[in-house]
C-alpha cells in the first residue's frame, strides 16, 4: 500500500517531465524524420503508428469506439487542422530551418492563440501590459530569425511555413475552445490521430510518393515512431492527466522548459550551435509569453504599488 501511494504522489512529476522532454525534442524527430522521408510519408508512418496503437489500446480495454455524430464532425476538423495541416508546415519548415529555431518559434503559440481568440470574438482580449508582451515576443522572434537568416540556418520560406503553423495550431486551439466534446481520451487520441493518417495516406498516393513506402528503413521510420509514441500518445496523455491534478497556471510552465530541452537536445543530437542570439531571442520570447500569461495578476501588482 505505500508502494502505491507513493507511486500516486510520482505520477504528476512523471507527467510533467514526460512534457517538458518529449514536447521539447519533437522538432528534433521532425527535423531527422524529414532529412531522409518526404513529409507525407513521415506524416503518414507517424499517425498510423500512433492511431494504431490506440485502437490496440480502446481494444485490450473493451472499450467502444462509437462517438456521436456532432463528436465525430469536432474531431475530425480539429484532426485535419492541428495534426494535418499543422503537422504538414513543421514537417516542410524543418527540412528548411534549425530545429533550435523551430523550438524557439513554437514559443509564439500562446500569443497567436491570443490573436486568433481575439479575431473571432471581435475584440482584443488585451490590456496594455498584454501588448507589451506581444511586442516583446515579436521582438524576441526578429532576432531569432534575423540571425538565422544571415547566419544560412533557415531560409524566409522555411520561417514562413514555421510561423503558418504556429497560427494554425491556435486555430485548432480555439475551434476546440468552443467545441468541447467528452468522449473518453483514449478514444479522442485515436481518431485525431487515424484522421491525419488518412489524410497523410491518400496525399502521400495522390502525389505519386506511395511507392516510397518500399524503400523505408529501421532509421528512417524511428523518429516518426518516437513522435508517435512520445509526442502523439505519452506527451498529450501526460498533458490531459496532469490538468486534473494541478493548476492550469502550473502545468503551463511546461512552455518555458520545452524551449530550454529543444536547443539543448539540437545542440547535442543535431550539432546546431547554440549562439548568443538564440539564447538571447528565446528569452525575450518566454518573458513576452510570461507577461501575456500572468497579466492579470501584473496589473493587480502596479494598483497595489502605487
Amino acid at each position: 500500500m505505500k508502494n502505491d501511494s507513493f507511486l500516486q504522489r510520482c505520477l504528476p512529476f512523471i507527467a510533467y517531465f514526460n512534457i517538458c522532454f518529449f514536447w521539447g525534442t519533437a522538432n528534433i524527430a521532425n527535423k531527422l524524420s524529414s532529412s531522409v522521408l518526404h513529409p507525407f510519408l513521415a506524416g503518414s508512418v507517424r499517425f498510423s503508428i500512433a492511431s494504431g496503437l490506440m485502437a490496440l489500446w480502446i481494444i485490450g480495454r473493451r472499450m467502444s469506439f462509437k462517438i456521436t455524430r456532432h463528436e465525430a464532425k469536432i474531431l475530425i476538423t480539429s484532426g485535419c487542422i492541428m495534426y494535418f495541416i499543422h503537422t504538414l508546415l513543421l514537417l516542410f519548415s524543418s527540412r528548411r530551418v534549425e530545429a533550435g529555431i523551430s523550438t524557439a518559434m513554437v514559443c509564439l503559440i500562446p500569443i497567436s492563440i491570443l490573436l486568433v481568440d481575439s479575431l473571432v470574438s471581435r475584440r482584443l482580449n488585451i490590456g496594455w501590459i498584454g501588448m507589451t508582451g506581444i511586442v516583446g515576443g515579436l521582438s524576441g522572434t526578429l532576432i531569432i530569425v534575423s540571425h538565422s537568416l544571415a547566419q544560412g540556418g533557415s531560409d524566409p520560406l522555411g520561417l514562413l511555413l514555421l510561423l503558418a503553423s504556429d497560427f494554425i495550431w491556435a486555430a485548432g486551439t480555439i475551434y476546440l475552445k468552443y467545441n468541447v466534446i467528452h468522449p473518453p481520451l483514449q478514444v479522442q487520441i485515436f481518431y485525431q490521430a487515424a484522421v491525419p493518417a488518412v489524410l497523410y495516406l491518400l496525399t502521400t498516393a495522390f502525389t505519386g510518393n506511395l511507392g516510397a513506402f518500399k524503400e523505408l528503413t529501421l532509421p528512417s521510420i524511428l523518429p516518426m515512431t518516437y513522435m508517435a509514441v512520445a509526442d502523439s500518445i505519452i506527451g498529450f496523455t501526460s498533458y490531459v492527466y496532469l490538468i486534473r491534478k494541478w493548476k492550469t497556471s502550473v502545468v503551463s510552465t511546461y512552455a518555458y522548459i520545452n524551449p530550454v530541452v529543444g536547443l539543448l537536445m539540437s545542440t547535442l543530437i543535431l550539432s546546431e550551435k547554440l549562439t548568443a542570439f538564440k539564447v538571447c531571442g528565446m528569452l525575450i520570447i518566454l518573458a513576452s509569453v510570461f507577461i501575456i500569461q500572468n497579466e492579470d495578476s501584473l496589473h493587480r501588482l502596479l494598483a497595489k504599488s502605487k
